[in-house]
């Protein structure tokens, strides 16, 4: 369901912008023909890129250092299981409520649509056709204006006594013999789909509008009187309800319409505007791009001199949902890959099997013993709390590395070196701002502040209390709770009070996208 949503938003910034272009530089143009192919080429175009995005190679290097070393002291080795610790969340997200809502407006405007196709359809299939010029003519007295539908005209039988039916069906079959229906069962589709999107309810008005031109157009190319034709058009201004599919005879009647039959024709070179939808396009292929990683040219420490065969596998989190971006990789090896946007991976083993790592930050690493005998193989990753240390003055300052390294650090840089670029796994930590010795400090001086507090009331505080919180991708602490107690509820209620306090955080990332990390810290008084 993301990625339909990102369909949704990558669409709409596509039609948004193709319709600015239309009303700055085009609205205007007498050039209705060409109007209407730009009209209806540019949502297509908007909806093209958005579902089918230009891919391109990224070749992964080595990273010259991690960000991780500025985190030296803060975390600690003990990785507690996720199973136990990591706060669940069962209650509605509001990308839950989102969908819903989704739903419940494309469901209403496909109602909608429906509704107002079925009404003429029954008057069509109700009564019989006069056929006149090759085109069907239904008498009704439903509706009190005429409009055409696909190929049948609907009017009213008072019409049909007047001296303007002339012009009446000539303006409707201009509409059916240029297929206008086309362009109208496009955008009121996409009106079911798009309905938040204020730009498809714009286009949707700029192609009737556009339609009306090209019908007024071609009564007047036949001889008929503009004068004439403009009157009929004025006593037509009120009356009908406008059905979404069809064209109305007095859709978007006003001075900018009976203005638009005597401007004078706009030059050539207007058409040229046109062009500027090419920037337009050339900036969604560029802004939603997607990047497919490919690992470089292999070191003679991977496993490229032995036979090989590729696999394929899926790497989920424990809802089954894909991980993009989670790192594969052959075990004491630089041979690896990552996810892409599906959460699947394809890499090339050798033919008796190895043992794979998968990891991604804030999960547990997975490390499996695989072979090609077996493929489509599906790995489930289960989330993790990283312990931290608080203390002021740790005696031994330890770099952690992200989970897992596929290979050990002295040896790969060494190999690195010799051999050329090896896959690098880009994962970076969330980071207190001033690192462990900043939030050591303030976790340090909160305690005190609560214990003279405490002193001056008389009371003795004793116990040691351990924090689980979450690091969102925003940075912010979130999801705080208790997973060991010290037995005083004031102690416990004290030590939440101090992990909500913290600063915003630099979030985890996993190749560069935000990801939520969980901790747990021992706050002992």
């Amino acid at each position: 369901m993301e990625n339909w949503f990102d369909f949704l938003f990558h669409a709409s910034v596509g039609l948004s912008l193709f319709f600015v272009v239309y009303w700055l530089l085009l609205r205007q143009s007498t050039h209705f023909t060409a109007n209407r192919i730009y009209l209806v080429l540019s949502v297509l175009l908007a909806l093209m890129v958005a579902a089918f995005p230009f891919h391109y190679t990224v070749t992964l290097t080595p990273s010259a250092s991690t960000p991780l070393s500025n985190l030296s002291g803060i975390l600690s080795h003990q990785i507690i299981s996720g199973s136990k610790h990591t706060p669940e969340n069962n209650g509605v997200t509001w990308s839950t409520v989102l969908l819903y809502a989704y739903l419940t407006g494309t469901a209403l405007f496909a109602l909608r649509l429906l509704i107002q196709t079925w009404r003429p359809l029954r008057v069509i299939y109700s009564s019989e056709p006069k056929i006149r010029d090759g085109y069907y003519i239904h008498e009704n007295d439903k509706y009190a204006l005429p409009f055409s539908f696909f190929n049948h005209i609907l009017i009213n039988p008072k019409y049909l006594k007047q001296e303007e039916i002339s012009e009446i069906l000539s303006h409707e079959q201009v509409h059916i013999r240029e297929r206008h229906w086309v362009d109208l069962l496009i955008i009121e589709l996409l009106t079911v789909v798009f309905w938040f999107n204020p730009f498809i309810w714009l286009f949707e008005l700029a192609i009737k509008q556009n339609h009306e031109y090209l019908a007024d157009q071609g009564v007047i190319s036949r001889g008929h009187s503009p004068v004439r034709y403009q009157a009929l058009l004025v006593n037509q201004l009120m009356g009908m309800q406008v059905i979404g599919i069809t064209n109305n005879l007095n859709f978007a009647l006003g001075p900018t319409r009976l203005n638009m039959m005597k401007r004078q024709k706009t030059s050539k070179k207007r058409l040229f505007h046109m062009a500027w939808g090419i920037p337009v396009l050339a900036f969604m292929l560029v802004a939603f791009a997607e990047p497919q990683y490919e690992k470089a040219a292999p070191a003679t420490n991977t496993v490229q001199s032995e036979a090989t065969k590729t696999i394929h596998g899926t790497v989920v989190d424990e809802k089954g949902e894909p991980m993009p971006g989670a790192s594969v990789v052959i075990r004491n090896t630089s041979q690896g890959t990552v996810a892409n946007m599906k959460g699947e991976f394809s890499l090339e083993i050798p033919e008796n099997g190895c043992e794979l790592a998968i990891s991604f930050v804030g999960y547990k690493t997975i490390v499996k013993k695989v072979s090609p005998k077996k493929d489509n193989l599906k790995f489930r990753m289960e989330k993790t709390v990283i312990g931290i240390s608080t203390k002021l003055s740790p005696a031994k300052k330890e770099t952690p590395a992200p989970p897992p390294p596929p290979v050990e650090a002295k040896k790969a840089e060494s190999k690195a070196e010799k051999d050329g670029p090896v896959f690098v796994i880009v994962e970076d930590m969330p980071q207190y701002p001033g690192g462990q010795p900043a939030l050591a400090r303030y976790i340090d001086d909160k305690k005190k502040e609560i214990v003279q507090k405490a002193k001056a009331e008389g009371k003795t505080l004793k116990g040691k209390v351990y924090v689980n919180f979450v690091v969102q991708p925003d940075g912010s602490v979130g999801q705080v709770k208790i997973t060991k107690a010290s037995g005083s509820k004031y102690l416990d209620e004290k030590a939440i009070e101090i992990v909500k306090g913290m600063e915003k955080w630099s979030p985890g990332k996993q190749r560069g996208k935000p990801v939520r990390v969980s901790f747990v810290v021992p706050i002992e008084f």
